[in-house]
């Protein structure tokens, strides 16, 4: 092909150079510019600017832009979890760390403007004191209810008002009934009353005393069901102690499962007193105040009751009602051997539920042999009831047999009769349901002897009047001073009057572990201060640990729990950052499409 005059030669351009140095390069030729040798394109400087620089900013706004929207929507899943929980029981606050991504490309001589944000662990926020101390009220007031309750079905026996016949109107309806016939012995209608005051004076002891007793077998058929829970509660423990273990171990945070370990060890804490230490492994590890292991690691001990323990020998001391109360043990051996660690008196040292059956309950030492020599609360007032019981049986007893009728004649001759001149038996006024012989020693005197020659450990419950006959309550005594002489004048009331006589009377009580020297009256009061006296200190508890229990938990809540208003004021603060991130990817967006259209 020819060329123009004037016209310089065509040149085929240089393709190969041009592209790689211009950025708009294509397969076939150019056609947007006519380049010489020593020509720029004008492409290829947009080119070179897109190459060398926005590579730089372009991916850094994009990508911090970008990891802030993920960042962003974590935080808000997160406040619409703990938004979700606000009202669930033992739940923890929890929160999501931001990490900032260091620029990895970026030199001594660049600018680092950083890789945008990483989100990191989830995290509870939870502190152990607030915990420890939570859980101690939580055993407190547990303690305390369990008290209350079972000493408020107690109390109404030994009430001062009301309809209820206690023991102490008994007693006073009972010598008032006396001083009444002492002034008129041969009226039958006297007699008649006497005999039924007689009756309800046994009535009341029986009904004190047997609902006392009735509430030490109710409190031991509660401990083996209150034992199951605690087991439970300790086998779960283990198996969480298993699994935070082994996600916190491979860097998978075990949230949940601290919940749910921490709501059982909540559980735990109203059944019994314990002592909890956290490994570094997350693991947590429980004993008991005396240093037994519950839970160690993943393993837990179950614990167990038995009447039949192995330390216990061939016999062990009765309860109250003559049953053999339980005891709380590990058992080292097997089933078919045993071989049984006493955990009793651990536990009813300690609080909790647990702790507060077996301070009323009482535990007895296998060496006891009386069922009053165990120490609990119910046992101490059983002591004073049976104190009464056994004063009746003895010494009032032998008051009413009169001075010895014959001192020349061996054994004891009664000096007192009825209208019909009879003499009362050895145990004349106050019996007790015995099909044996009554009088062991046969010296003709009701005595601890006797008693005890039975082989029962109380008697209260078998207590009952001697006789049905009015006729027969021996109000006279023996008027002839000569030995082996009788005679009984008519309307005599001597017996009757000394009788009455007892309620002043300074008695010397002993049963079990209780003693004390005072009237029949001091011994009532005396009781009857000590059941108020507990039944007060169990109430005020209540209070005291329910106070502690609200200062606890509101404490805790203040650091842990889920604040309404805080994640409201949270979750404006994400969108905001959110609605940012997506206005700045938005923003480079529209920066590129400026600069390509400059192109």
């Amino acid at each position: 092909m020819g060329t123009e005059a004037g016209a310089p030669p065509y040149r085929e351009p240089n393709l190969e150079g041009h592209r790689t140095r211009c950025p708009r390069v294509h397969l076939k030729r150019h056609t947007h510019c006519s380049l010489s040798d020593g020509d720029t394109c004008k492409a290829n400087l947009a080119g070179s600017y897109k190459k060398d620089a926005m590579p730089n900013f372009s991916s850094k706004i994009l990508g911090n832009s970008i990891s802030a929207l993920t960042a962003q929507q974590a935080l808000i899943a997160n406040s619409s979890n703990n938004i979700s929980n606000v009202n669930t029981p033992g739940y923890t606050r929890r929160e999501i760390s931001l990490l900032n991504r260091a620029d990895a490309a970026a030199t001594q001589t660049s600018l680092s403007f950083g890789s945008g944000v990483e989100v990191g662990n989830i995290r509870r926020i939870s502190n152990a004191y607030l915990e420890g101390a939570l859980r101690d009220s939580f055993s407190r007031r547990e303690h305390a209810n369990v008290q209350n309750d079972y000493l408020a079905r107690i109390e109404t026996e030994f009430s001062l008002v009301g309809p209820n016949q206690t023991i102490g109107s008994a007693l006073n309806d009972f010598y008032g009934a006396l001083n009444t016939l002492a002034v008129d012995p041969s009226s039958i209608d006297d007699r008649i009353t006497l005999l039924q005051r007689a009756e309800d004076l046994v009535s009341a002891i029986k009904t004190t005393y047997n609902k006392i007793a009735t509430t030490q077998t109710e409190l031991d058929y509660q401990i083996p069901q209150e034992i199951a829970q605690v087991n439970e509660f300790t086998k779960q423990i283990a198996s969480l102690n298993d699994i935070i273990n082994k996600r916190e171990s491979s860097n998978i945070p075990a949230v949940d499962e601290r919940d749910q370990r921490d709501a059982l060890l909540g559980k735990l804490a109203e059944k019994l007193s314990f002592n909890s230490l956290e490994m570094s492994n997350g693991m947590v590890n429980i004993s008991l105040e005396n240093g037994f292991p519950l839970v160690s690691g993943t393993t837990s001990r179950a614990l167990s009751t038995t009447a039949t323990p192995s330390f216990g020998g061939a016999s062990l001391p009765p309860s109250l009602e003559g049953r053999t109360l339980s005891y709380v043990v590990f058992n080292y051996g097997t089933e078919a051997t045993p071989s049984h660690l006493d955990l009793t008196r651990s536990i009813k040292n300690g609080r909790g539920t647990l702790g507060g059956i077996l301070q009323l309950r009482g535990h007895a030492d296998p060496a006891n042999t009386s069922a009053f020599e165990a120490d609990g609360e119910l046992v101490a007032m059983a002591a004073q009831v049976e104190a009464i019981t056994r004063t009746l049986l003895t010494d009032v007893n032998e008051v009413y047999l009169g001075p010895d009728e014959d001192s020349t004649t061996a054994g004891y001759q009664s000096s007192a009769g009825d209208l019909n001149g009879i003499p009362p038996d050895v145990f004349g006024l106050f019996d007790f349901t015995y099909s044996g012989v009554k009088d062991a020693d046969g010296d003709g005197i009701p005595s601890m002897a006797d008693l005890t020659a039975t082989g029962f450990d109380s008697f209260s419950s078998r207590l009952k009047v001697a006789f049905t006959d009015p006729e027969r309550f021996a109000a006279a005594r023996d008027n002839d001073t000569t030995e082996g002489v009788v005679e009984f004048p008519r309307g005599d009331s001597q017996n009757a009057v000394a009788l009455a006589d007892t309620k002043n009377y300074r008695f010397t009580f002993s049963v079990g572990s209780f003693a004390m020297l005072g009237t029949m009256d001091e011994l009532y009061s005396s009781t009857v201060n000590y059941v108020g006296s507990i039944k007060s200190r169990a109430e005020t508890s209540v209070a005291v640990a329910e106070a502690t229990q609200v200062s606890a938990q509101a404490k805790r809540d203040e650091l842990s729990g889920v604040s309404l208003d805080e994640e409201f004021a949270n979750l404006i603060k994400y969108q905001k950052a959110f609605q940012a991130s997506a206005r700045i990817i938005k923003t480079a967006s529209e920066m590129l499409d400026q600069l390509v259209a400059l192109i």
